[in-house]
This record gives C-alpha cells, structure tokens and sequence, in this order.
C-alpha cells in the first residue's frame, strides 16, 4: 500500500506539471502575424507558397479568438519545405480533385523583445488552399484547409 501511495504521488505531482493551467499565449488578445519565412528556398516549389502558409496562420489566429495586428506577440511561419502533388497526377485521376501538399514548417512565437516563447515544428501533408466543404450544413460549407487546421490545434494549446 505503501509503494501504491508514493507512485499515486509521483504520478499527480508529474502530471500537474505538464498539465498546469496557462500556455505562452494565455494572457494575449492579440497578435500581429509577420510575414513567412523560408527557410530552405531549395524545398519551397511553389512562387506563393509564402503568401499561402501565411494566409492559413492568419485565419487559424482569428479561429482561436485572437484578435490580428500590431502587438508586442509576434506569430510567424518558418517554411522548411512546400511541395505541391503534381497537377498531372490529379488530371490522370491520381488525386482527389483538390490539390494537395507537403508542408514542413514551424510556428514561431516570439515577444516584444524577440524572445522565442514557442516553437512547434509542423508537418501537414495534404489542403492548404481553401476550399468550400462539400455537404448541406452550413458547417460543412465552411471553408477550411489542413494546414490552417493544424495550425489551429498547435495555437489552442499554447493558450
């Protein structure tokens, strides 16, 4: 009983300090989102892959109820590597219809000072254009992408 106790008590101590309330994001209400940053242009396929990964960190910051412009929390994707599947194999009816990528990247955060306050490396393969969901609902008809999804998730928990 001994031994049960003193593991219960490891074991919630360890998990209340991975589990603590407040990530780096928890007190901010905005967030200016900087340009793309690529970081091996020799991986980068695609003339506006820059602009697009911005795009989708941008609509995942107002996803998560942040409010978007200047502010002393900056947000910005460095882009590893953009490889879109080629529009042949979707002609040839390879592909789903929709384009589809390979995107590795990192969601940087920083502060006023530049300090880095996060940096979640992210690994997407599949939409990061925008497209009308297929369906009924109106939920279904929202627009989304995989990648902005994703980046959603990386930004909830860092609140």
């Amino acid at each position: 009983m001994r031994i049960f106790l003193v593991l219960f008590f490891v074991t919630a101590t360890s998990t209340a300090s991975f589990c603590s309330p407040g990530g780096v994001l928890e007190k901010i209400t905005k967030i200016r989102v900087d340009p793309t940053v690529i970081g091996r242009p020799e991986k980068v396929d695609d003339s506006m892959a820059a602009s697009l990964v911005r795009f989708n960190l941008r609509a995942a910051v107002k996803d998560a109820h942040f409010e978007e412009g200047e502010s002393s929390t900056r947000a910005f994707i460095v882009l590893d590597e953009f490889s879109s599947e080629s529009p042949v194999r979707r002609l040839i009816g390879l592909g789903s219809g929709r384009s589809i990528s390979t995107v590795e990247c990192r969601l940087i955060i920083q502060d006023f000072s530049g300090k880095e306050l996060a940096n979640v490396r992210i690994h997407v393969h599949g939409s990061v254009a925008f497209s009308p969901g297929e369906g009924n609902g109106a939920q279904d008809r929202h627009a989304t992408s995989d990648l902005k999804q994703r980046l959603l998730q990386e930004i909830e928990r860092l609140k």
